[in-house]
């Protein structure tokens, strides 16, 4: 049986057998079916309606819950080995630095192991890292679009970077490319391959075998960058570095 506990102002977690603690919420809302999502950074959020005890739909599911959260450690951890990927430190482009904030004129510079960060002092070293890493992933982005967009002989009007919840990117209206910050996160490698997919799609709405053989045109062997990216979902998700600043958003 797995251990239920609960602090009266604070959340409550369950433990499973392998000793991990894993935070949960309950959320009651008019629904007709409960539900229980793993968070990519590794809480529980549970949904009842409001007649429901929330633990009780944990304790049923308990199992699930398990394998899922033994699965998404696996994939995380494989992150970390292959790819050094740190929760602690700063990453982008798929290499993790130390982050100094220094108070001054507005400055960003990286050498081989530190991210420093100047910003005056009444204003917010996040906000100023986050304008900057959005300018830079724009730049990237456009570049790697370009290329592809003039080998399959396609166009897009309008190219959008935000904060998404559930997406790497997507391609909307038929010629909008969408692309989540986190996307900063990545290796360059797999970065090429989300622009490829949205590039393709501008040829290909959906994910049939003439999509996929465009894809591998753009990026031979795009296979191995896509089965990796649900590891690095659950990394940036882990890192408190990227945690603050994307809670701080634009300005």
């Amino acid at each position: 049986m797995y251990a239920f506990t609960s602090v009266s102002s604070g959340p409550k977690s369950v433990t499973l057998p392998s000793g991990e603690r894993l935070p949960y919420s309950i959320d009651r809302r008019e629904v007709e079916h409960p539900r229980i999502t793993l968070n990519p950074d590794g809480t529980l959020a549970v949904i009842v309606p409001p007649d429901t005890p929330g633990h009780t739909l944990v304790a049923r599911e308990e199992d699930w819950i398990a394998e899922e959260y033994h699965e998404q450690q696996a994939k995380l951890l494989a992150i970390r080995e292959q790819y050094e990927v740190l929760e602690e430190e700063f990453t982008i482009w798929g290499k993790s630095y130390s982050l100094i904030e220094r108070t001054g004129q507005y400055d960003l510079s990286i050498d081989a192991a530190t991210l420093r960060v100047t910003s005056p002092e009444s204003k917010s070293t996040e906000q100023y890292l986050y304008n900057k890493l959005r300018q830079a992933l724009s730049v990237a982005i456009k570049a790697i679009a370009s290329d592809f967009c003039e080998q399959i002989n396609v166009t897009y009007s309008k190219l959008s970077i935000r904060s998404q919840r559930t997406k790497w990117a997507s391609c909307s209206n038929g010629d909008t490319l969408n692309f989540n910050l986190r996307c900063a996160f990545l290796p360059i490698g797999h970065l090429r391959y989300l622009v490829a997919h949205e590039v393709s799609h501008l040829r290909e709405p959906d994910h049939t075998e003439a999509f996929w053989e465009l894809v591998d045109t753009l990026v031979p062997g795009y296979q191995t960058y896509r089965d990796e990216l649900q590891g690095f979902w659950y990394a940036v998700h882990h890192n408190r570095q990227w945690q603050r600043l994307l809670s701080q958003g634009p300005v």
